[in-house]
Formats: C-alpha cells, sequence, structure tokens
C-alpha cells in the first residue's frame, strides 16, 4: 500500500510539473526575457532528475537490459542500470545543463 501512495505522489508531482512546464512554453512565447528561456529547460532537468530517481532501482542482476517497460503509462524507458543507459541519462543531464547555462549568459 505504501509503494502505491508514493507512486501516485510521484505521478501527481510529475503532472504538476508537466503543466507548469506547459504554462511556462506558453509564456515564453509570450515575452522575450532571459527567464521567461531558463525556466522550461530547468523544468526539464527537474523532470529528468526525478524519472532518473523513479526508475533506477537497486540493481538485482549484473546485467540489465537497455529499455524497460515504463512502470506507469504506456511505452519503454532507457534503464539507468545498464551501464549505457546509465551513461545516456547522464548525457541528458549533461546536455541540459549546458543549455542553461548557454541561455542564463547569452545576450
Amino acid at each position: 500500500m505504501r509503494s502505491n501512495k508514493s507512486g501516485k505522489l510521484l505521478s501527481l508531482t510529475i503532472l504538476f510539473i508537466f503543466a507548469f512546464f506547459l504554462l511556462s512554453v506558453v509564456w515564453t512565447l509570450r515575452s522575450d526575457t532571459k527567464i521567461a528561456r531558463i525556466v522550461p529547460l530547468i523544468l526539464v532537468l527537474i523532470l529528468t532528475i526525478l524519472s532518473f530517481l523513479h526508475y533506477a532501482p537497486a540493481p538485482k542482476t549484473k546485467q540489465q537490459p537497455l529499455f524497460v517497460p515504463k512502470n506507469f503509462g504506456i511505452g519503454i524507458s532507457v534503464n539507468p542500470n545498464n551501464p549505457t543507459g546509465r551513461l545516456f541519462w547522464y548525457l541528458v543531464f549533461a546536455v541540459m545543463t549546458i543549455l542553461i547555462i548557454v541561455v542564463a549568459f547569452s545576450n
């Protein structure tokens, strides 16, 4: 029962951040301020971190598949327990962080 509550809480958190992301995209399209360009990137970084934490349980075996079914919703996700999948997640983190820095310091 406890894991079901935490799954619902995570789902609601991700839904809230996604809704806030959509609102920030609309705000970005309507204004041309630096903060309006940074907010969507920060929200995507937060969603990426939450997804990584959600899909990164303790490894059970040494060799895990690269793609795993999503815990909620339809589709597959990159498994962060696989070495290639972990590299992919770190690459996404790095790209999002670099984008935030470039947008923050651009003219």
